[in-house]
């Protein structure tokens, strides 16, 4: 990521913007050969949204004094640098000199800062919140110099000290700021992640999330188990250390709305174990700001045992003194918790699920990050090199999972859109030059409820097409799952990628 922030900078300073562009940042940064093709590789598009990521993390954090932010907007990969200084210290003219880093820092840390504009806004907008106007990037702007320094991560991030001439006053800028629109902001802010009853201070899961130590606990011991199968997830080491006993947890938290998933899973208690198979072996309580949240909830009723149970929870505040307070409580046998994750939530509003049938990360067009599929139960993933026809996104279908499988998609309660993304790559195809119409036909059932009866994609879609379905009004179980299983007929079931969003009512 330094590499690839000083490459899109330096070409900016180069004028060559025009140049900033996916095949060069591929070919260039990311050493991708020539035939580097944007539709199956997304490479660039995962790279440049861990870097929008980063960067927000940076002046939200140890970088909210700089006086300049560096944004890359949605839709391009172009570097913005955003002059963040009060109104109240405009100037219709600045001086040639450069201010001073002291003097300008002081400058910023007097006057009223605004969180990150949303950066799907209008390149040439300025925007304007409480005290502060925000130029864009229109304004003939000066190389001052390029500041890099140490993220999270090795992310070097950059402030580059810009000044411009500004020929319109406050007022005009207040008149383009109320003929703009904005497209409504991502959840973005502090993200917590804590590995209960892991020693270590960090812990790095398959999917580049970082785990903090076990901490902000009272009571209970910590216990680490053997390596062991855990189903329905990519990371089976979160699930080798808990936090054991009658326990609490008063977390610190930033006043705003979160999303809180809580991760279980039962190893002790087992069909194959000397002491039971688990049903009422392990029964407890749990409550959430001193409100009941789960009552006697058994594990092994939930999900199963050796199987990771996401339970998820949306517009989750701190209590009144700033803190997020777990207490769990025993009914029969001692509470357990594996992981306890916090992050930015949508107001009313489940974050979407979006997963692709691949090991591989997957950026769409529109930004939207896709991950490596999982919460799944058997199947295999495979990537037959086929590329799919009758869509924009042939990167969606570059893999899938086959066989007899499930999901088990965790989601408070609500109403849900499921969308589903089939192709056939093998069957009728050049892979397997045989078969074609009814040689795989399967069921799709949400909570044992069929959905789709006897799906023939090549008969529905043809050989090496996108096929979409979508489905609306789903609703979760007693457990907050939405169960999704691929039952075969003919052959085994397939999918390439899942995506699931909450209905507004």
């Amino acid at each position: 990521m330094s590499n690839l922030l000083e490459y899109i900078c330096e070409r900016y300073f180069d004028g060559d913007t025009e140049g900033i562009k996916e095949y060069s940042i591929a070919t260039d940064v990311f050493r991708r050969p020539q035939s580097f093709d944007q539709a199956t590789d997304s490479i660039v598009r995962v790279e440049v949204f861990r870097l929008r990521k980063k960067l927000r993390e940076f002046y939200d954090g140890e970088g909210a004094d700089q006086a300049i932010e560096i944004v890359v907007a949605t839709g391009h990969y172009r570097p913005e640098f955003i002059d963040r200084i009060p109104q109240g210290r405009l100037q219709d003219e600045l001086p040639d000199s450069m201010l001073g880093a002291e003097q300008a820092n002081s400058e910023v840390r007097e006057g009223s800062l605004i969180p990150e504009a949303d950066p799907a806004a209008s390149q040439d907008a300025t925007v304007l919140t409480g005290d502060l106007v925000v130029p864009r990037s229109k304004h003939s702007f000066r190389r001052m110099g390029l500041l890099a320094g140490g993220v999270l991560l090795a992310i070097a991030a950059a402030s580059a000290w810009w000044w411009s001439h500004r020929s319109r006053d406050a007022s005009a800028n207040r008149a383009q700021l109320a003929s703009a629109s904005f497209a409504s902001p991502l959840a973005s802010g502090p993200e917590v992640r804590i590995r209960c009853g892991y020693a270590r201070p960090i812990f790095k899961d398959g999917e580049g999330n970082v785990w903090t130590g076990d901490h902000y606990f009272t009571g209970g011991f910590a216990t680490e188990l053997p390596d062991q199968h855990i189903a329905r997830t990519r990371n089976h080491e979160l699930y080798l250390t808990e936090r054991t006993g009658v326990f609490s947890y008063k977390i610190p938290l930033a006043p705003g709305i979160y999303e809180l998933r809580l991760h279980f899973a039962e190893t002790t208690y087992s069909p194959t174990s000397t002491l039971g198979g688990g049903e009422n072996s392990r029964v407890f309580d749990m409550r959430l700001n001193g409100r009941p949240l789960l009552s006697q909830f058994d594990i092994v009723s939930d999900a199963g045992a050796n199987t990771a149970d996401v339970r998820v929870f949306q517009d989750v505040t701190p209590d009144k003194d700033g803190y997020l307070h777990l207490d769990f409580s025993g009914v029969l046998g001692m509470p357990i918790i594996n992981a306890i994750e916090i992050v930015p939530g949508v107001p009313h509003s489940l974050r979407p699920i979006r997963m692709v049938a691949q090991n591989s990360f997957f950026v769409d067009k529109s930004g939207n990050l896709w991950m490596p599929d999982t919460y799944f139960s058997s199947g295999q993933l495979a990537a037959d090199k086929v590329v799919v026809g009758g869509t924009a996104e042939p990167g969606l279908y570059a893999g899938e999972r086959y066989g007899n499988f499930t999901y088990a998609l965790p989601v408070d309660e609500g109403s849900y859109k499921m969308t589903l993304y089939f192709s056939e790559k093998y069957w009728g195809s050049e892979v397997s030059k045989k078969g074609g119409v009814g040689s795989r036909v399967f069921d799709v059932l949400c909570n044992g409820v069929a959905l789709t009866r006897r799906l023939d994609i090549t008969k529905e879609a043809g050989s090496g097409r996108a096929l979409v379905k979508t489905y609306h009004g789903l609703r979760p179980n007693a457990q907050g799952k939405l169960i999704v299983s691929f039952v075969p007929d003919v052959n085994y079931a397939s999918v390439d990628a899942v995506e699931l969003e909450e209905e507004t009512p």
